[in-house]
């Protein structure tokens, strides 16, 4: 991990975030929209990711990683907490949340650092009374890679462990464990080295999603979005996933991007994506609410 971006990816000569990244507009849009969340998540009694469109942004940006294979145990800790909070459950036992993790841990304190949870290293998580776990509306019996309520807590995770993040590298190395680390699992190889596995279409789409939000555009076409990920290794399947969860509607009602007109390039058609009309509007209080902050 030490020579790539520890946000989305990028090959580094040096330090730990790329300039896209570490741009001061990626940072400030990134903020707005936390700031905003947790705002309203103060505000409200009641997470519905069907009738807020705050959180229903999340739920969708959450669902680009809820998919992913390095997050599955990730996201059934989230959709079992959400279930079981919802049930009146507030205490249990860390070894029935690890779904195949060896090491759960770093995960665990994230969940804790953001008091979704409380964990002192023990046998036990709480939830505690103020968690925002006890206020989104459980889905039960829902397909975890379809799951709206663990998709949102995914999305915020993700998005608060981001800023966090990038607040750190301002002033020191982030060290494994901390801010969207968590997310990230880390082996050894047969010779006792450690090697650090993100995952990188997850994280990269995010990273991709707010530049260009921060550079002030709401359509992209296919090929600034492969350029982009061709350079964070990212091609073939696992590239065409991305656009098609860009632009199917699993979390919520409609889709996150909406792929329109094709151009062609010889026989080979490049569609552009536009971000759906019901985002852009909340895409322009962000900017303002960044701009006013300066």
């Amino acid at each position: 991990m030490s020579n790539r971006c520890i946000v989305c990816g990028e090959p580094l000569q040096q330090g730990q975030l790329c300039n896209w990244c570490k741009d001061s507009r990626f940072e400030s849009i990134l903020r707005s929209l936390v700031e905003n969340v947790d705002e309203q998540l103060q505000q409200t009694t009641r997470i519905d990711v069907k009738t807020n469109l705050t959180f229903s942004l999340i739920a969708d940006l959450g669902l680009l990683g809820i998919r992913h294979p390095y997050l599955t145990s990730f996201s059934k800790i989230l959709a079992r907490l959400i279930n079981e909070g919802g049930k009146g459950k507030r205490v249990l036992k860390i070894d029935d949340l690890r779904y195949g993790q060896k090491n759960p841990f770093p995960f665990l304190s994230l969940l804790n650092t953001f008091r979704l949870i409380k964990y002192n290293e023990q046998t036990n998580i709480s939830i505690p009374d103020d968690s925002i776990l006890l206020k989104i509306r459980h889905e039960i019996d829902v397909d975890p890679k379809r799951n709206p309520a663990a998709a949102f807590a995914l999305g915020y995770l993700t998005l608060k462990a981001m800023l966090q993040t990038i607040d750190i590298a301002k002033t020191r190395m982030v060290d494994y464990g901390e801010g969207i680390t968590a997310l990230y699992s880390a082996t050894r190889d047969r010779g006792g080295q450690i090697k650090i596995m993100m995952p990188k279409s997850y994280v990269a789409t995010l990273s991709f999603i707010f530049g260009y939000w921060a550079r002030g555009f709401t359509e992209f076409s296919e090929l600034d979005l492969h350029r982009f990920m061709v350079i964070r290794g990212i091609t073939g399947k696992e590239f065409s996933e991305i656009l098609a969860n860009l632009s199917c509607a699993f979390a919520t009602t409609h889709a996150f991007y909406e792929r329109i007109s094709a151009e062609y390039i010889g026989r080979m058609p490049v569609y552009r994506f536009k971000l759906n009309e019901e985002y852009v509007r909340l895409y322009e209080r962000l900017r303002e609410r960044a701009r006013i902050r300066g």
